[in-house]
């Protein structure tokens, strides 16, 4: 240990790193922050820097909840770096970072941190003989604020447009060289169907590492945005009249003859295990939905006919349905499933952990898996097609009824998070719906603009 960490050091001094950004998410979504000269990096990594609990009980808006649990002054944990999550921030500056977790000073891993959490659901499911590999697509807008407030497009061009890319070229070269800087392994860049939208798409990766990737992509374009002088945001719905940003999750799992998706005797060639994973998530998606959409905006953009798959369907190459399968073929594309009730706002370590124990479920036993969904489920006669969740209650809800997901979780972590949501919920219950978007329209910003 010792020695990897001392290699390190040495790579980062040799790149004129000196200072490292120690980050972890809250149960709001927020990133939060301690940030350690390189020096005392070693003790960063082995000893860890002070957090108090109380962070969880943030609202999105950086408000303490007085009625969380965790609303309390008593008590002390140390956040560490983890030596293999290190990576470039932006190393022109000499910043680095480091995912941090959570841990009680006596007792081991802090058992309601978000990211522990992942790794442990990680390490389960690779016991139980399975392997998840997930990417996440990124939507984002480039705005400032307009006169009365509320955020303006600021680069023209029509949905996926090259000229909307011709027009922000500077801003796509220069984020794009960053991200490489940064060592952020994208996949795929392009203007979005919004104004003003961007949509970055990640390489697939195992679930602990696409989540820090994720963390580390929103950073790198924050900052990149505000050099041009621009904010970006990353609210579901940074104005009611806009289509709100999206954060796909895309995954496939794996055992040891190979992945289930493909290569089998079912329809579009599942495997038995294969049709057993999407009935299961299918059944247990709604209690993943306060993860995957955890603002109370986020269901303003779950509407139906808007390709943001508010029905609990599943569906081939169906964007409508909220658990897409995207079937092997003769492209030899791998086969893999697409989550799109998800958004920019989730905290990607506890929606990861949720969905590898809600996959662990699925393919403990047999599935028979329902018909697809053809064409716009908001069409289907006698309006018979099941809708996910509608609003944050509605997803609160249903997790606090998952009794699978409250022991994975544990009580802490379980019941914390449900505190934190609630506190969402009454935050906005007597608010018209344009404050509710106005009030987080500049998120990852907690507060607004100053």
């Amino acid at each position: 240990m010792v020695a990897a960490v001392d290699s390190v050091l040495e790579r980062l001094s040799a790149a004129g790193v000196r200072q490292v950004a120690v980050t972890w998410d809250n149960h709001a979504g927020e990133t939060l922050v301690k940030v350690v000269p390189l020096r005392h990096l070693p003790e960063a990594i082995a000893k860890g820097v002070g957090f108090s609990p109380v962070s969880d009980a943030f609202r999105s808006d950086g408000v303490i909840d007085g009625a969380h649990r965790l609303a309390r002054p008593d008590g002390d944990l140390r956040l560490r770096a983890d030596l293999e999550s290190l990576a470039m921030l932006e190393p022109q500056l000499g910043w680095a970072w480091a995912a941090g977790e959570r841990w009680d000073r006596n007792s081991g891993p802090y058992a309601a941190d978000q990211r522990h959490f992942c790794r442990r659901m990680e390490a389960e499911l690779a016991a139980s003989g399975w392997r998840l590999r997930a990417g996440f697509e990124l939507e984002w807008v480039v705005v400032v604020p307009g006169a009365d407030g509320t955020p303006q497009a600021v680069l023209p061009g029509g949905p996926y447009g090259a000229d909307r890319l011709i027009e922000g070229l500077d801003y796509a070269s220069a984020l794009l060289k960053a991200l490489d800087d940064a060592e952020v392994p994208w996949l795929q860049f392009h203007p979005e169907y919004g104004p003003s939208q961007f949509e970055l798409s990640f390489a697939p990766d195992r679930s602990l590492t696409i989540a820090d990737h994720l963390i580390r992509a929103r950073l790198v374009i924050q900052r990149v945005t505000r050099r041009f002088g621009w904010y970006s945001s990353f609210s579901a719905k940074p104005r009611l009249d806009w289509v709100g940003n999206g954060g796909h999750l895309h995954l496939s799992v794996l055992h040891d003859e190979g992945p289930i998706l493909q290569g089998g005797q079912g329809s579009y060639g599942l495997k038995p295990e294969g049709e057993a994973l999407i009935a299961g998530l299918l059944e247990q998606l709604p209690s993943l939905m306060a993860l995957a959409s955890p603002s109370p905006v986020s269901y303003l953009r779950l509407v139906p006919s808007s390709w943001s798959a508010p029905f609990q369907v599943w569906g081939v190459e169906n964007r409508e349905a909220a658990l897409r399968l995207v079937p092997s073929a003769a492209d030899g594309c791998d086969a893999h499933l697409e989550i799109k009730a998800v958004d920019p706002t989730t905290n990607p370590y506890l929606l990861l952990g949720a969905l590898q124990a809600q996959v662990k479920e699925a393919l403990a036993r047999p599935r028979v898996l329902p018909p697809a969904q053809i064409g716009d489920p908001a069409g289907a006669p006698g309006f018979s097609v099941r809708r996910l969740p509608s609003s944050l209650l509605e997803a609160r809800d249903a997790l606090a009824a998952d009794h699978g997901l409250e022991a994975a979780m544990g009580p802490l972590l379980h019941g914390s998070l449900l505190d934190s949501l609630d506190a969402e919920i009454q935050r906005v219950q007597q608010l018209p719906v344009e404050d509710q978007v106005n009030g987080c329209c500049w998120w990852p910003l907690v507060g607004g603009l100053a």
